[in-house]
């Protein structure tokens, strides 16, 4: 269990982590339009992103040292969670496909701050390595991480569940939805994740799973 410290120092750092977050995501938005990419805003996205990340990972390894049952490796968390992952992984993979479908069929609108279209290919490949390696990482060391690491510390059924619902909403909410709909699929999508946190007590696990959600959001789209 994670050696806490005062509710107001974790709070303030929480609401920290949040900003970097919400900043990398609006900088990511404002890198492309329909006819291509804003170089400035790319690289200012970049410069930006990979800064806050490296200050997040770095805090997060230094808190997870705190914990009396720390995460073995990738591979080996992997395999030992290997069914409760694909599972999660299934679940956020149909749950995008799905959406896409009733998007496409004029069931759902579409998402106002989506991912933009272009005839750009490099605009695609901007959105697929920001989305993954950076905005999907920072978010969910948001989301499960931090979150779970400051506000739900007990190990009760109780502190679960509304540690569970309560993380979707974060979800839902720091990924600036356009939309009721959007905010709702983002804080499924968040639900999943921190099921897989839980369950796995791998934070890698959890940002796997987003990774590829994104991957597949980022592709359907």
């Amino acid at each position: 269990m994670r050696v806490g410290e005062s509710p107001g120092t974790d709070f303030v750092r929480y609401i920290i982590w949040i900003v970097f977050s919400i900043a990398t995501l609006m900088l990511k938005n404002n890198s492309a339009n329909k006819k291509g990419l804003d170089t400035l805003m790319v690289v200012a996205f970049f410069v930006v992103g990979l800064i806050t990340l490296f200050l997040m990972i770095r805090k997060y390894i230094r808190e997870e040292r705190s914990f009396s049952d720390t995460a073995e490796g990738f591979v080996y968390s992997l395999v030992s969670n290997i069914g409760l992952v694909s599972l999660m992984i299934i679940l956020v993979c149909l749950l995008r496909i799905m959406v896409s479908y009733l998007q496409v069929t004029g069931k759902l609108p579409s998402f106002q701050n989506d991912d933009i279209l272009s005839s750009d290919q490099n605009v695609f490949v901007f959105n697929m390595i920001a989305n993954v390696f950076i905005i999907a990482i920072q978010q969910q060391l948001v989301q499960t991480g931090f979150f779970f690491n400051y506000f739900f510390r007990k190990s009760s059924a109780y502190s679960a569940i509304m540690g569970i619902l309560l993380s979707g909403v974060v979800a839902g909410l720091i990924s600036l939805p356009g939309s009721v709909i959007q905010f709702l699929m983002m804080m499924a999508l968040g639900w999943c994740y921190a099921l897989t946190y839980l369950y796995t007590k791998d934070e890698k696990m959890a940002i796997f799973v987003a990774m590829i959600s994104a991957a597949v959001g980022t592709i359907i789209i």
